[in-house]
């Protein structure tokens, strides 16, 4: 059967589609993805001091939280960028680790700015991975106890907990899938060693502190633009 009219052009381009190869990203190309990241933090905790009321003896937990993530990456070559990732600001709660599920007691928010070197491997089809290695700054901010839950437990107490920032490596591993000359499909993970120091304080006076590595993964998945 010969295809005419319309149906010719529309197989014509339909196969022009399929195989056409899809333009790699080259030296000079500035990318820009944008999507849903979700930091989902693997926590291991030092305890407080045994001798302390109501937190005596337990560590504490922080749960995960999704918020826009945004990454502007420069190709230095062809095979070579350099990519600074960027977040609006998560929000955690402060859980103190009793067992199960936890008692919730307050919550910190923090900004995790990454610079990473990337090294990316030869297109296949579409689609073009990539693996990156960098540093990590996480800054923590309005760390707040909820009173309700803890003055109760220590005797009317004022009671707060304060994060300090880090400083640690992170390395990631992506891929683009590359829809036209512009526009692209990503998928990313980050691994991010962030530890901080949890500082307590009773009435203004600092009582403990303990370790806390927070070792988060993180997971985006968006869309790219390059130009």
């Amino acid at each position: 059967m010969k295809l005419r009219g319309p149906g010719k052009n529309v197989l014509l381009l339909s196969t022009m589609l399929v195989t056409a190869p899809a333009m790699a990203h080259q030296s000079g190309d500035f990318i820009v993805r944008m999507g849903g990241i979700k930091v989902d933090p693997d926590v291991s905790s030092d305890s407080f001091n045994p001798a302390l009321p109501a937190v005596g003896g337990v560590g504490v937990d922080v749960d995960d939280d999704t918020q826009l993530g945004l990454t502007f990456s420069y190709m230095v070559t062809d095979n070579i960028g350099v990519e600074l990732v960027g977040a609006t600001p998560f929000t955690h709660d402060i859980i103190l680790d009793t067992g199960g599920s936890g008692v919730s007691i307050g919550e910190t928010s923090h900004l995790p700015p990454t610079l990473l070197a990337q090294f990316y491997a030869p297109q296949l089809g579409p689609v073009r991975g990539y693996l990156g290695a960098g540093v990590n700054y996480t800054l923590f901010f309005d760390d707040s106890i909820d009173d309700a839950v803890v003055s109760p437990l220590v005797g009317g107490a004022d009671v707060d907990v304060k994060l300090s920032n880090s400083i640690g490596f992170a390395w990631e591993v992506g891929a683009d899938v590359i829809i036209d000359e512009n526009w692209l499909f990503n998928v990313s993970i980050w691994n991010i060693d962030i530890d901080t120091e949890a500082r307590l304080y009773v009435n203004d006076v600092r009582v403990d502190k303990i370790d806390v590595e927070i070792d988060p993964w993180v997971y985006m998945v968006g869309v790219g633009y390059r130009f």
